[in-house]
């Protein structure tokens, strides 16, 4: 026979399933988004590094208040973390 107790247990344990699939999928995304994240992150702070190493090539073209202004700047970078 037809239990209707049953019936709705396994409705409520369908929906348990549900919910637990979105939220690992949640959760993946979120870990993808990060990971993707801290690779742009990594890339531009390479891409900064090898643009401050130019600039300290270039000393002779900048004022003292601009190199003064670009040390301060770099100082701050490097020690942002």
């Amino acid at each position: 026979m037809f239990d209707v107790s049953d019936a709705i247990k396994s409705v409520g344990e369908a929906f348990t399933s549900l919910f637990n699939l979105f939220k690992t999928n949640k959760e993946t995304q979120s870990e993808s988004e990060v990971i993707k994240d801290k690779r742009k992150a990594e890339s531009a702070n390479n891409i900064a590094e090898e643009i401050f190493l130019l600039v300290d090539n270039c000393r002779r073209g900048f004022s003292d208040k601009d190199w003064e202004e670009y040390l301060d700047l770099k100082h701050k970078f490097n020690n942002k973390d």
